[in-house]
């Protein structure tokens, strides 16, 4: 039997390396690197390793629609 982490909304929990988060956004290692380090994108380190949760990253990539209220 397995066991899986789920977040609260029951998702899974799913760790990515840079360059599975960069597939995921269909950019390059660079861009996630370099967003990673502006704060844009939600991540973690793991020693010296970025990593990033799955589920933050598609978050990340909804709208916002504060921003589009007038």
């Amino acid at each position: 039997m397995t066991h899986m982490t789920h977040l609260q909304d029951d998702r899974p929990v799913k760790f990515l390396s840079v360059g599975e988060a960069a597939e995921l956004l269909r950019v390059s290692p660079r861009t996630v690197y370099g967003w990673s380090s502006q704060g844009v994108i939600p991540h973690r380190k793991a020693g010296r390793r970025l990593i990033f949760l799955e589920s933050e990253l598609i978050d990340f990539t909804k709208p916002d629609l504060r921003r589009h209220q007038y």
